[in-house]
């Protein structure tokens, strides 16, 4: 009797729960029936064409290059939909310029929600890439002024010196021959150079190794090894990665209260037009807010002020670093096949630098501006950033929101996650002839219109620290291509290529496919030897 009483108390939930679930199912994939897609599929929806892509190319890779190869398998231009529910919410893809720019131009949608989930179960809520409203106005008001050109200028010499530390880094791999992690090696050289503009600190990640370094380091691969589907690796890598913050939470607040009370016992305001760092910018309101209270008179920086400043010191460090490492890391892979290209750099660098070291230290640091004149270089990192955009935004619309494409208005609210893709505009033919070539000169003069150039989005929510990534590679490639051959190590080309859009694996193998992290990061590490090359001398 027992037995047949469950039976009855169960079964009605059992069949409420599957109605209610193909109801939700019906109503879901009804949505998409006359809107742009490729096939779709009643019961599947997208879920099954996404594993059909995702098993032509290398595992784990990042979610733009599944939607590039969908868009040009399928022929679709300018907005269409991807219905992955259940596993996922569904997708509007962007993939022109004047699309792209309705909702982070013309319009500035808020930054989706699950980019501020992403990055609050790394480093914590409320960072400036990812939160919205008053918060987000309040940090890049804040921010800004140390990430002027003006003022990146100014750091010009910290960038020389650091990279000087990284020569002669790279002078020793050439002496062994010895293969090595060239993101390995950025991530000091860049780690050292955003700290000095956050903490107006040496940080010393390449000399004597920095423990935040290598705390925010063991995040990132805690992020990373947390996609497993495994449940016990994801309770393994949460007890971890809580313990690292912690750490690194500790380490940073300590910093923080340490200029904190140094600005205060100096009596300095810190200027906004002449900022020594991106803390003391943050904490400039707190000091004028002290009037003649000092010592232990001094108001305590509120928790929630606190908090705010430590996760947004994370994120700098974190995103000012990684991104331009993995930026780096696919232009000196992409040079180190095109010897031409090297060959054009070195001699921009010696008619606008000087011929030797010595000389272009000198005129580097008394006339940082002349960075400026490398057009050549600049054509360079843009076209490694055209094929190997390492950023990736996505947004969310009020209720209602609609755009317009070719006469017709497509609906971008209600739960749908706006996908502006670049990189699939970046290897669109009509924007770009021959997409998949390594041509630095398509960005010389005016031959790219300044809208399709995206690797740093656009709008008032594009890249903070863009022209410091921009001054840093300059820096950097200034000071090493002239002087050492770089050439990937350990590559397996592929036989054919494995995506339409680009036939780059068939030189470099899956080295070609970046992988998913925080963005859009190189496979291995992006293993390398080096040789010195005698150019110089």
């Amino acid at each position: 009797m027992e037995v047949k009483g469950t039976y009855f108390i169960v079964l009605p939930i059992v069949g409420a729960i599957i109605v209610d679930f193909f109801f939700r199912l019906y109503r879901r994939r009804q949505r998409f029936r006359d809107l742009p897609k490729p096939p779709h599929s009643f019961l599947w929806g997208h879920l099954k064409l996404m594993g059909e892509i995702a098993g032509q190319l290398p595992p784990n890779c990042h979610p733009q290059s599944y939607i590039t190869a969908i868009a040009q398998k399928y022929d679709l231009k300018g907005i269409w939909y991807l219905d992955l529910w259940p596993i996922a919410d569904p997708q509007v893809i962007l993939t022109e310029p004047e699309l792209m720019d309705s909702v982070q131009v013309t319009r500035v949608f808020n930054q989706h929600r699950i980019s501020q989930e992403l990055m609050s179960g790394i480093i914590g809520d409320n960072v400036v890439s990812t939160v919205n409203g008053p918060v987000w106005k309040k940090l890049h008001n804040s921010m800004a002024p140390a990430l002027l050109p003006s003022h990146v200028r100014t750091l010009t010499g910290v960038m020389a010196d650091e990279t000087l530390i990284f020569r002669e880094r790279l002078k020793k791999l050439a002496s062994t021959g010895e293969v090595f992690s060239l993101e390995d090696e950025l991530a000091k050289l860049l780690f050292d150079i955003v700290g000095k503009v956050v903490f107006n600190l040496r940080l010393h990640a390449q000399t004597k190794g920095s423990p935040y370094h290598e705390d925010l380091v063991e995040i990132i691969k805690l992020v990373n090894e947390q996609l497993s589907m495994n449940p016990f690796i994801k309770l393994k890598v949460a007890f971890k990665k809580r313990a690292v913050r912690q750490r690194v939470d500790a380490a940073v607040t300590e910093k923080v209260l340490e200029r904190l009370a140094a600005l205060r016992s100096e009596n300095i305001v810190p200027s906004r037009k002449d900022p020594l760092s991106i803390v003391d910018l943050m904490l400039r309101e707190t000091v004028l807010q002290d009037g003649s209270r000092k010592g232990t008179k001094a108001m305590e920086l509120p928790k929630e002020e606190l908090d705010l400043l430590v996760t947004n010191v994370k994120g700098f460090l974190l995103g000012g670093t990684g991104t331009t490492v993995d930026s780096l890391c696919f232009t000196y892979m992409l040079l180190s096949k095109h010897p031409e290209i090297v060959q054009k750099m070195r001699e921009e660098h010696d008619a606008i630098f000087g011929k030797n070291l010595a000389t272009t230290l000198e005129t580097l640091k008394e006339s940082p501006i002349k960075l400026n004149e490398l057009e050549y270089t600049t054509a360079v990192i843009k076209e490694g950033m055209r094929l190997f955009p390492v950023g990736f935004g996505v947004k969310e619309a009020p209720a209602g929101a609609k755009v317009s494409y070719q006469g017709r208005e497509y609906p971008v609210d209600g739960g749908l996650v706006i996908v502006p893709c670049w990189h699939t505009m970046h290897h669109d033919a009509r924007y770009f002839p021959e997409p998949g070539t390594f041509r630095p000169e398509r960005f010389l003069g005016d031959g790219v219109p300044r809208g399709w150039f995206r690797s740093f989005s656009r709008g008032p929510r594009g890249c903070l620290g863009q022209d410091l990534a921009m001054e840093d590679m300059r820096v950097i490639l200034l000071l090493t291509i002239r002087d050492f051959n770089f050439e990937c190590a350990g590559l397996k080309p592929n036989p054919k290529p494995k995506a339409t859009y680009t036939d780059l694996d068939t030189v470099f193998g899956d080295a070609a496919f970046p992988m998913l992290a925080m963005e859009a990061k190189p496979r291995d590490g992006m293993m390398m030897t080096i040789k010195e090359s005698g150019f110089s001398s």
